[in-house]
């Protein structure tokens, strides 16, 4: 019988302020395996919902140094900590990660501290240790971590000023996952989504950016509308995630890192994803907070192209 794996969404949204989506976070599962991919606001407290023991956590992997998937770190080493880890946390980056954890582990020393004198050896001190590794910028797609039966490998993605930006391929028992992180349509990502069965996509609607746009200009709020007018220059829109995985022979699409924000509703998911299946065949969801979704062989050569 084949192992599990699956990736857990603990936050699918993005910077912009929603009900019901944390900032960006999952969970790669692969048998006994459990790798944390990014960690922004929320996405920790969603853990133990999710039904994942933050302790069981000793690797994480981060693809770019945008707040929104890297704010809720401390709150994830105090519950690794606190929930029993006895062995320091693995953390592979981009070129700054090494900057952010120890920002982060600064800024938590005098906590630390005060619980190691509180709890004692009832707290393993190196439960709250982290060692890093700064994954140098890869030409085309390198394999970055191998654990057991699970490989990632990381790959260069346009997320540009954001320099640099990572995404993430993960294979486990012949099947295969693309983690996209942030960014706009461009070779990298293609070429590492040729094949796989799953592409894991950050997702922007351009229609719905553009109406929220348009209302913030005519209510007067033009800083607020020129903000989010620079959004499209670095992020992929729906229908170019639907034609890249078209091309690229993608089993499955799920999308996350949802802009603009919307509710755990199945109409606005549906808006969401307007158009898509008229490019792509395969299934197309909207990942919601806390949901485990399976990596499944539905991949194979690249479809033909289908015209509209």
């Amino acid at each position: 019988m084949a192992e599990r794996f699956e990736i857990v969404f603990l936050g699918t949204g993005s910077p912009l302020p929603s009900a019901d989506r944390c900032g960006a976070g999952q969970v790669v599962v692969a048998g006994d395996t459990q790798v944390l991919v990014d960690c922004g606001w929320g996405a920790a407290r969603r853990l133990r919902p999710a039904g994942v023991n933050p302790a069981s956590i000793d690797v994480a992997l981060f693809t770019h140094m945008h707040t929104d998937h890297m704010t809720d770190v401390p709150d994830f080493l105090f519950q690794r900590w606190t929930g029993g880890a006895t062995v320091p946390l693995r953390v592979f980056g981009p070129e700054g990660t090494q900057e952010m954890v120890d920002g982060f582990l600064m800024a938590m020393r005098r906590d630390i501290g005060f619980r190691q004198a509180h709890h004692g050896d009832k707290l393993h001190p190196d439960g709250i240790r982290v060692e890093v590794t700064e994954i140098a910028t890869p030409r085309g797609i390198e394999t970055c971590l191998e654990l057991g039966g699970l490989r990632f490998e990381a790959f260069e993605v346009d997320h540009f000023p954001v320099v640099p930006a990572f995404g993430y391929r993960a294979t486990f028992e012949g099947q295969s996952v693309v983690l996209s992180g942030d960014t706009a349509v461009c070779d990298s990502l293609a070429s590492a989504c040729r094949g796989v069965d799953m592409l894991v996509c950050e997702a922007m609607n351009v229609p719905m950016l553009e109406g929220i746009i348009a209302a913030l200009r005519a209510g007067g709020r033009e800083r607020e509308a020129g903000l989010l007018g620079d959004v499209p220059s670095y992020h992929i829109s729906t229908i170019e995630i639907a034609n890249l995985a078209n091309e690229a022979g993608v089993g499955e699409v799920v999308l996350s890192h949802i802009i603009p924000p919307i509710l755990n509703d199945a109409a606005q998911e549906a808006a969401f994803i307007a158009g898509m299946s008229e490019l792509f065949s395969g299934p197309i969801r909207v990942a919601r907070d806390m949901q485990r979704v399976a990596v499944s062989n539905r991949g194979g050569p690249p479809r033909a192209v289908r015209i509209k």
